[in-house]
């Protein structure tokens, strides 16, 4: 019959062999998963800052969308951003449909040869840390003679497919999301130019929210009618929120001078350029 101390020891021993066990594999895509699409476009710089801009962006496990927008005029000057939560499996999902698609490897100029002026379509895909960015046209679609209608990885086509596949996750993956709540960005680029006009609609002016003048703000942007763009963030972003807010369209912008300017907001999503540059 064996001791009490023996009886301890074995238990002992069997923990320690049990700790010392290598852990099993994870499953899914490596940590570091991002996704972030927006569109291009070859125009001047006043332009290509109004007709771009980001469609939509995972990151730190929250799907970031473009939500309904009031239908009133003049309309918001903010866009309307939505988020929901997304599980893992919806993530594996998505890794495994770029995977078949080609975009993890290969070639990163999927456009096939779009026609000037075209809208390109960007992809900045974060796998295990690592960003690779794949262009291509965000309307290339295949040719479905015979089901399984998926285009061949590394095509155009491939990208296409994946593209339309992602904007539309909320009902690919409707069971792998969870509820949405807004989202707050932490960069907005702003466009100042001309205010806009409309001679039914008294103007409403107000005091812009930051330190500095507005004839200083950011970068010169060519083009005409004169511009200036920036990125706002850290301290002064908040006070800029609340304002533009607040704030539509048409409203008009001043500073301690007699200038009164118009604004474009744009929200970047994660790991969005600035359009300003």
């Amino acid at each position: 019959m064996m001791s009490r101390l023996a009886i301890v020891l074995s238990l002992f021993l069997l923990g320690g062999c049990a700790a010392a066990a290598p852990p099993a594999s994870p499953s899914g895509p490596p940590a570091g998963f991002g996704l972030t699409a927006w569109i291009s476009q070859a125009l001047p710089p006043i332009g290509a800052f109004q007709s771009g801009g980001a469609v939509f962006a995972i990151d730190r496990g929250k799907l970031i969308v473009h939500g309904p927008q009031i239908e009133l005029f003049p309309g918001p000057l903010l866009p309307n951003l939505l988020q929901r939560p997304i599980s893992q499996a919806g993530i594996d999902a998505i890794v495994d449909a770029a995977r078949a698609a080609g975009l993890l490897d290969g070639a990163t100029d999927l456009t096939g040869g779009l026609p000037p002026g075209a809208q390109t379509g960007h992809l900045l895909l974060v796998v295990n840390g690592v960003e690779r960015e794949v262009l291509g046209d965000p309307t290339r679609q295949i040719v479905c003679v015979t089901a399984p209608c998926d285009a061949a990885p590394g095509t155009p086509e491939a990208f296409g497919q994946f593209w339309a596949k992602v904007q539309d996750v909320g009902s690919w993956l409707s069971g792998e999301l969870g509820a949405e709540t807004p989202y707050v960005t932490d960069r907005l680029a702003v466009m100042l130019t001309e205010p806009m006009l409309d001679a039914t609609l008294k103007p409403t002016v107000v005091r812009w929210p930051i330190a500095g003048r507005l004839s200083e703000f950011g970068v010169e942007l060519p083009g005409s009618p004169p511009a200036r763009c920036g990125v706002i963030e850290g301290a002064d972003l908040a006070a800029v929120l609340a304002a533009f807010g607040a704030a539509n369209a048409y409203t008009r912008w001043t500073d301690d001078t007699d200038a009164e300017v118009g604004a474009v907001a744009r929200p970047l999503l994660p790991r969005e350029p600035d359009p300003c540059h």
